[in-house]
């Protein structure tokens, strides 16, 4: 993808970071190509260099956010997130949506979910089950799952034929992912408006478009993330800003575990999944077909 904004910054910037390289092959300047290549001629490379897939200085940022997250032994962070359903008309109607993820690795996760209409669930992974909890009508449902983190969320995913948005920030594999998945990558800016200094970079895959805002400096974290679902009916968007980052915290067992309340009551384990590009669920605040979280212990209240 080419920045049309600041068409003259990026050709410059093109320039500067490919300089060494293009130096070196460049013949001597006293070689008849070299004095008969016109002015054109060298605006169309840097042009072809521009249109490059994969841009060196995202492709780093991304790869150092991906590390940093992958080799920590666990994280918290708050998401505070929205999103958009299709309705039936066509109309755009966005939601939202506030997380409390904390992750131990190797098989311990505890997600806090609050939707903009005040309903609120928790997930727990302890190394041997998914639970999901409704404390609004104190039910749960739980299913055996042993293994790590990652073995859950491939799980969800795979197995259960899920989408989880955000899902891949969870799993020690994030920066083979993004290899495998990661079509081109760019480098936007350097945004000073965010909560603390950050590189905007713009990504695209077979499924989504997406762009990531990643903190400047020793902890490149994600700060800001936009997704856009290109492939499906009217484009849907999720947003999300991160906030409250904790790498390696002192999080206990018992704090990751699942301690049915006094009352709960465990019913079946429901898995609700989408059909079909239109099975999309109405303005009435119904969670959308693609995870959000749903009363009655469904499974849709696992992290995106």
């Amino acid at each position: 993808m080419r920045i049309a904004r600041w068409p003259a910054w990026a050709v410059l910037c093109i320039s500067l970071m490919f300089g060494p390289v293009v130096a070196a092959e460049e013949p001597p300047v006293d070689e008849p190509a070299a004095k008969e290549q016109s002015l054109d001629e060298q605006l169309l490379d840097e042009t072809s260099s521009d249109d490059a897939p994969m841009d060196a200085r995202a492709l780093g940022i991304l790869d150092l956010m991906a590390e940093t997250l992958a080799q920590a032994q666990g994280f918290s962070v708050t998401i505070q997130a929205g999103y958009d359903v299709i309705q039936d008309t066509g109309q755009k109607i966005e939601f939202g949506e506030r997380r409390k993820v904390a992750l131990s690795r190797p098989d311990r996760l505890r997600v806090e979910v609050e939707e903009s209409d005040g309903t609120q669930a928790l997930v727990f992974f302890d190394g041997k089950a998914i639970t999901v909890f409704s404390p609004g009508e104190n039910v749960y449902g739980q299913i055996e799952k042993a293994g790590t983190v990652d073995d859950a969320v491939r799980y969800v995913i795979q197995d259960l034929g899920m989408r989880l948005p955000l899902a891949l920030l969870l799993v020690t594999t994030l920066p083979d992912e993004f290899e495998q998945r990661l079509e081109s990558i760019d480098y936007v800016e350097r945004n000073t408006l965010t909560r603390v200094p950050t590189d905007h970079l713009a990504g695209r895959s077979a499924d989504v478009d997406f762009e990531l805002w990643v903190a400047a400096g020793d902890t490149p974290l994600p700060q800001r993330v936009s997704i856009t679902y290109k492939n499906e009916e009217g484009a849907p968007q999720y947003r999300a800003e991160f906030s409250d980052w904790k790498l390696d915290p002192d999080l206990s067992k018992v704090d990751l575990a699942f301690r049915p309340p006094e009352g709960a009551e465990a019913i079946p384990f429901v898995v609700r999944v989408r059909r079909s590009g239109t099975d999309q669920p109405s303005m009435t605040g119904e969670a959308p077909a693609d995870g959000m979280p749903a009363a009655s212990g469904s499974m849709e209240g696992l992290p995106k």
